[in-house]
């Protein structure tokens, strides 16, 4: 879904000149674009109104580069909430190990015998603890199921209300499923005896010396609207939070408070222990471990992870041996570009191992949205030249006979027609139409208007079927 909109920069802070030569470790020496260079630029490309990124070492803040403005009209700046989306789930996972630490969970126990409720929703249950972390408990992706604007309970009462999902698959391969998280969530508060907001920040934040926002009323209440793609242009939405999607999509704060816990993450290192609980990912050498893909880029170990919720984008990436970390978040993200975004982050991450930037794919959402136009002017037309013949009465005269077959054979077809693409929308999205509207507006909007079309086409030929069986009557 490719913007249009012209972002309105704002050079806010200091340190914004960041050559790609900061990295001492890689050697280098260039004229390439400063950080504060490559996010406006990119910015700009994606059509986010606003955009924030820092690079960090262990000892805290490195360079920043800011631009544009939130969801109010205020510029962005490091205090400025952005939604941490999948981002999110490190936390969860960083939080599961804090418990271990301290000798209240065992990752490799069942997950039935920490929180009994999840029976209901694991089709195995010699599911673990570790199975969540990793996505290897064969539960599908469902958003249907998360991403709940409207729930406030815990985890464990979202638990407990869930049903089976379908399309589970066996335990043992990765499968990446934010319902992990959800159930991962529900094991914290189980096994920690408190709220997820309290183990999260007992365990993390506060080590970190960072902060989230953890608390539904005051995520409403200070969290800007993000931006959707909406037909070339960005259109403003007001995020919800789901108190049970913490641990997976929805901690929320500033690109400092990202920084912070980078930096962190950093200092407290990756030993052997946390690569030994990897798992391949099917794609490449990538494996995932504590909420975080690992692969080599450019001959560096990386770690790393993106997020997204309607509205925002978020990007985190660990370097160790080169002491460096990227965050990065924008107030715009669309489920049809998510290419573009992944792109931003990526460059981000090769502009310091050493590796060249690359030009941001192509939005394939021009092709989507002139498909479905194309199709709807082409059913308009047909319906318009129809409607004339029976109007001006040239509507060819037919037998009841005919007129009833072909009536239902255009009645049939219509129906068809909107089973295939109610079928087509919810294979491609995992969801229906009033969820996939949150994540592409535009696209929705002309899937509905094509139901519409499709509908009225069918009506309008069976009523020349009977405009003409009624002249051949009157004949």
């Amino acid at each position: 879904m490719t913007a249009a909109r012209r972002v309105v920069a704002a050079l806010v802070g200091a340190l914004t000149l960041l050559a790609l030569s900061i990295c001492p470790a890689a050697g280098r020496a260039h004229d390439e674009e400063s950080l504060q260079g490559l996010v406006t630029r990119w910015a700009s490309e994606i059509g986010a109104p606003g955009m924030a990124a820092r690079i960090v070492d262990s000892g805290g803040a490195r360079s920043a580069a800011l631009v544009g403005v939130d969801g109010d009209g205020h510029d962005i700046d490091g205090s400025t909430p952005f939604v941490w989306g999948s981002v999110s789930k490190q936390f969860a996972a960083a939080t599961a190990r804090g418990l271990e630490c301290e000798g209240v969970l065992d990752a490799t126990s069942p997950v039935v015998e920490v929180v009994p409720q999840a029976r209901r929703v694991l089709s195995d249950p010699a599911v673990t603890v570790d199975d969540l972390v990793h996505h290897t408990s064969g539960l599908p992706q469902d958003i249907t199921v998360t991403d709940e604007w409207t729930r406030r309970g815990s985890a464990t009462d979202a638990v407990t209300a869930l049903d089976a999902p379908k399309g589970a698959g066996p335990r043992g391969e990765f499968r990446y499923s934010s319902l992990n998280y959800l159930l991962l969530q529900a094991v914290i508060e189980q096994a920690g005896g408190s709220s997820y907001a309290d183990a999260v920040r007992r365990l993390v934040l506060d080590p970190a010396g960072s902060d989230a926002i953890t608390d539904p009323q005051l995520f409403v209440d200070s969290v800007p609207r993000g931006h959707v793609p909406f037909f070339g242009s960005s259109r403003p939405v007001d995020v919800g939070v789901d108190s049970a999607g913490l641990g997976y999509g929805y901690l929320a704060g500033s690109i400092d408070d990202l920084g912070r816990y980078a930096s962190w993450r950093l200092r407290e290192g990756h030993d052997g222990e946390a690569r030994n609980r990897e798992v391949p990912t099917g794609q490449g050498s990538t494996t995932y471990g504590d909420g975080l893909f690992h692969e080599r880029i450019d001959g560096h170990d990386v770690w790393w992870h993106a997020g997204a919720v309607p509205g925002y984008y978020t990007y985190v990436s660990l370097i160790p041996s080169l002491d460096t970390a990227i965050v990065v978040a924008a107030n715009r993200y669309g489920e049809i570009e998510a290419d573009r975004l992944a792109a931003v982050g990526r460059n981000l991450t090769t502009s310091v191992t050493g590796g060249r930037t690359s030009e941001l794919p192509e939005s394939s959402a021009s092709t989507v949205l002139g498909a479905l136009a194309a199709i709807i002017a082409a059913l308009v037309v047909g319906m318009g030249v129809h409607a004339v013949s029976i109007v001006s009465g040239r509507m060819s005269p037919r037998t009841r006979r005919v007129a009833v077959v072909r009536g239902v054979v255009a009645l049939a077809v219509g129906t068809a027609a909107v089973i295939a693409v109610l079928f087509g929308m919810s294979a491609s999205t995992g969801a229906g139409l009033a969820v996939a509207g949150r994540w592409a507006p535009d696209v929705t909007l002309l899937v509905w208007m094509l139901l519409g079309a499709i509908v009225v086409a069918a009506v309008v030929v069976v009523l020349g079927q009977v405009v003409g069986c009624r002249r051949v009557r009157g004949a």
